[in-house]
């Protein structure tokens, strides 16, 4: 699937700052952000402390990727300015050191994500997700997935039509079949994540229900109306949308929002209430947020 190489970088951070730090930099690097706490032995500097792990592919968008990380970290209230370290890996070094940091995920209430090397014997009532990450964003381990997965099991109905604005690795699509959704279009604007995405799909058995595109909205032909629209992605990518992602859904259809933190929720909402989209829930974890709308009738 081949890119050769991909920038590693890793932070020192205290170790009650370590998870909003991951989830700044695991939504702006591939498959999230790893954690490792650092343990005694090492120089008293580092005592308390944890490194965080992310990667971005070397590519075309790595400088912008980059910069958007570096900026969600400059806005986290955190008591020392985070200071990443970059290191330059190959595909089979950068697999080594992800496989040991994506261990089998519950979410919610029935929903359960695993890498598909792990084995897992799910129980009775539990949905099993089988995500191999490969160069795509959305295993489950980042907040804003947690987030619109929770969303899908509160308001998903079997027989809904469900659209996945950027779709990553496709998990919100293949929870959403899973789930009994009747059908599920799933878009990305990356070649490498349609790819990535359609593997998993077809892994998890559910390619007669989730058709994968490759695009945005607005797409090439007409879609929907859907039941449920999820995007998660930026807060600027869903205020830009906002027309199309309100035009894609039914009366009464429900739209979920994420991949921001808490201080963008107010421009969000009134973006969306322009488009008529009433916010009737506000879903957190941590300074992560998901808004939930509804489109308004006529």
């Amino acid at each position: 699937m081949g890119l050769s190489s991909w920038l590693e970088l890793t932070a020192l951070v205290d170790s009650g700052d370590a998870e909003v730090v991951a989830s700044a930099m695991g939504r702006f690097g591939h498959g999230g952000a790893a954690i490792e706490e650092e343990r005694g032995g090492g120089p008293p500097s580092q005592a308390g402390k944890a490194r965080v792990r992310a990667f971005i592919p070397v590519d075309d968008l790595l400088p912008g990727r980059r910069a958007e990380m570096e900026r969600a970290l400059s806005q986290l209230r955190l008591r020392c300015p985070v200071e990443l370290s970059p290191r330059t890996v190959d595909d089979q070094e950068w697999e080594t050191i992800w496989r040991a940091h994506f261990p089998v995920l519950a979410v919610g209430r029935r929903l359960v994500v695993k890498p598909s090397w792990e084995e897992h014997r799910a129980r009775r009532g539990q949905v099993v997700l089988e995500i191999d990450p490969g160069m795509a964003f959305g295993t489950g381990h980042h907040a804003t997935t947690r987030l619109c997965l929770v969303a899908l099991e509160r308001y998903l109905a079997p027989g809904m039509a469900v659209l996945d604005v950027g779709t990553g690795s496709g998990i919100l699509a293949i929870a959403a079949a899973k789930l009994e959704a009747s059908a599920v279009a799933a878009l990305d604007i990356n070649p490498v994540a349609v790819d990535v995405a359609r593997s998993n799909i077809a892994s998890n058995g559910v390619a007669g229900v989730v058709s994968v595109e490759l695009g945005g909205l607005p797409f090439e032909r007409p879609l929907g109306p859907f039941d449920i629209v999820m995007a998660n992605i930026l807060s600027t990518v869903v205020c830009e949308l906002a027309p199309h992602l309100a035009g894609a859904l039914r009366p009464r259809g429900v739209l979920v929002a994420s991949g921001f933190i808490d201080v963008h929720c107010p421009e969000v909402s009134e973006r969306l209430r322009q488009e008529g989209l009433a916010v009737v829930e506000t879903m957190a974890e941590g300074d992560w947020r998901a808004l939930v709308a509804v489109r308004e009738e006529g």
